[in-house]
């Protein structure tokens, strides 16, 4: 009875060993199964992500920057793009530089609406258009002349809305008015010349020459410009 007391101990503290020792092999494979599984394809390339403080603020700082540098290109670009639309203001000249010649503007048109009057030449007739009962436009021409077919030139009022500038290449300044115009067009031997008058009033005007040939339209261009110089509007005068 002594030994049997004695040997059970002995012999329980074994089983149990092996019981534990089996139990953390057991546990082990089954857990080096399951990481072994979880990598399909341990040869692929992957992303880790790394939460420590440090590289996340290091990545956080390199998107920023990235933001900004697109934000700058941006930015620069839409510079150089309002830059390469906008037109270089209109040169600014005055009567003085002009061809002007005023010495056949003999008769003077008159209308009393717009309190619009304008030198023409003699031997010129004209035909007025008004809208409204206000003065809307007026056409003068040559009845008789050197030139075949004669000068036409137009007067029109003008709707101050439409204006814009960067349309003109060069301009006149003055104390109460400003003329824009560009260099003459030629299409089909047909020469045009538009001198647009911007005034402070409620209206604008235009005054336009259409002529045959570059070498006749040359030849008028000075009484062109010496008309525009006579006409006046409202109670200010040019």
């Amino acid at each position: 009875m002594i030994k049997n007391s004695r040997v059970n101990p002995l012999l329980s503290f074994f089983v149990s060993m092996i019981i534990h020792i089996g139990g953390f092999l057991i546990i082990a494979f089954a857990l080096n199964s399951v990481g072994s599984k979880g990598r399909i394809n341990p040869n692929n390339s992957y992303i880790s992500i790394n939460s420590t403080s440090s590289n996340l603020d290091i990545k956080k700082n390199k998107i920023d920057a990235g933001k900004t540098e697109v934000n700058k290109n941006q930015s620069l670009k839409k510079i150089k793009a309002v830059t390469s639309t906008n037109k270089p203001e209109p040169v600014a000249y005055s009567f003085s530089k002009l061809p002007v010649d005023t010495t056949e503007l003999d008769q003077v048109y008159k209308e009393p609406t717009l309190n619009v009057s304008i030198k023409y030449p003699q031997n010129w007739t004209y035909i007025d258009q008004d809208l409204s009962d206000k003065l809307d436009g007026v056409t003068f021409w040559a009845t008789q002349g050197i030139y075949s077919p004669p000068p036409y030139i137009h007067l029109e009022v003008k709707d101050k809305e439409l204006f814009s500038s960067a349309r003109y290449k060069y301009k006149i300044e003055a104390s109460n008015y400003t003329l824009y115009y560009n260099d003459p067009e030629e299409l089909e031997n047909q020469v045009m010349q538009t001198v647009y008058i911007r005034t402070g009033s409620d209206e604008d005007f235009s005054v336009k020459l259409i002529m045959e040939g570059r070498t006749a339209f040359n030849s008028f261009q000075p009484v062109f410009f010496g008309m525009i110089k006579s006409f006046k509007f409202g109670k200010s005068l040019f």
